[in-house]
């Protein structure tokens, strides 16, 4: 299958790609290298070293069939165009979004390239398929954060709906907690649009929080390496809590830390998505050709994360402690969150290790690097603040 995979220089994207050419597709990666540039700016670096482009197109290549070419896909749809017309894919896998909820909160250049990068980007993509591989499905990411905290179960996409004594399929309501969020919300409509209208097919990922530094592709080559991040911006709360143990640091949680979420390790959720690449929707799993799956293995809540990250350090003799601080973000501290996740099952997909596996290999990837994050350990702190700080 010819794959475009758009973001393949991403902290999922470039792991997606191995995974792909590893399973004997052919795939075309794009990326303007917004992360890269933005860590950079923010002062930081990846924790794990990563390669150049031109080193990670030459290794990728060593797998299988795989071309790289610079292209952001949210203004250059010339360029885009021109390498669809050509490369006629087979399937997309649009991975090239602005991911971080904090960094749309930063400012209002910051707010105005989430949605600017996010929902353009989506947007000029489904234009060329309806011009030129209309029989193409695409499969983008979404978040589970998209539908916030509803005090009832969340299906996947869309639900029944009685009011005045009418019934309606509709899809179920999403409520953004960041402009980021709104991002992703804006994109899911254009895929129910583009579904209904342009008559294409498209998959819609809400995934949960990913656990992991490599997948079994990686086998310890310094090649294969996917980056890193634990700051207030592109790291995650399981990241920031092994970086702030490994530098034997205080385990961060913010506020009560009673907040839940879904969470899957990096290799479940590349699996995932090969599994939605290499399966388009049908009549039995999507509604006009669209597909909504909530993809995660299991929620905990932040308190239950930090007392199993603090159980490995002990393991590997380090001392730290659990420190709540105030929350920086405007968000329920106690809620109901009780998520459908069946469709990913229904397609073949498994668990393949367990969060405490996946935390030992943290800490093992990391220590090789306890000084570089003891050199960063200022950004262990929140400085982004939803509302003004008062």
């Amino acid at each position: 299958m010819r794959i475009l995979l758009a973001g393949a220089d991403g902290f999922c994207g470039f792991p997606l790609a191995e995974k792909l050419l590893s399973r004997g597709h052919t795939v075309f990666g794009i990326d303007c290298f917004h992360r890269r540039n933005i860590i950079h700016q923010l002062g930081l670096e990846s924790i794990i070293p990563i390669k150049s482009v031109t080193e990670r197109t030459k290794a990728l290549q060593k797998l299988g069939n795989y071309q790289f070419q610079k292209i952001d896909i949210s203004t250059e749809s010339d360029k885009l165009a021109e390498l669809i017309k050509q490369f006629r894919p087979e399937a997309i896998c649009n991975l090239a979004q602005q991911p971080s909820p904090a960094y749309s909160q930063k400012g209002i250049e910051e707010g105005r390239f989430t949605i600017r990068n996010n929902v353009n980007g989506l947007q000029n993509l489904f234009w060329l398929m309806q011009k030129y591989c209309k029989e193409t499905p695409i499969i983008h990411l979404g978040t589970m954060g998209e539908w916030n905290y509803p005090d009832m179960p969340i299906p996947e996409g869309f639900f029944t709906v009685t009011y005045k004594g009418y019934t309606d399929i509709l899809p179920f309501p999403r409520q953004g907690g960041s402009l980021y969020h709104t991002s992703k919300i804006m994109m899911s409509d254009l895929s129910w649009f583009a579904c209904r209208i342009w008559e294409l097919m498209a998959t819609d990922i809400h995934q949960g929080v990913i656990v992991g530094t490599h997948i079994a592709e990686w086998d310890n080559n310094p090649d294969y390496c996917t980056r890193f991040d634990f700051d207030e911006c592109f790291g995650t709360m399981v990241n920031r809590a092994v970086a702030c143990a490994v530098a034997e640091h205080p385990i961060l949680v913010y506020g009560s830390g009673s907040q839940i979420r879904g969470y899957l390790t990096l290799e479940d959720a590349l699996n995932a998505q090969v599994l939605c690449t290499e399966n388009p929707p049908t009549d039995d799993d999507s509604f006009h050709g669209y597909r909504v799956i909530n993809q995660f293995w299991k929620t905990f809540s932040c308190n239950e994360l930090a007392e199993k990250v603090l159980e490995v350090s002990e393991q590997f003799g380090l001392k730290t402690e659990i420190k709540h601080i105030p929350n920086p973000r405007i968000e329920p501290e106690y809620h109901f969150y009780e998520p459908i996740n069946e469709k990913l099952y229904k397609l073949g997909w498994v668990n393949s290790k367990s969060l405490e596996e996946t935390l030992v290999e943290m800490f093992e990837d990391l220590l090789l690097y306890k000084s570089t994050l003891e050199k960063y350990k200022e950004f262990f702190y929140p400085k982004i603040f939803w509302r003004n700080k008062k």
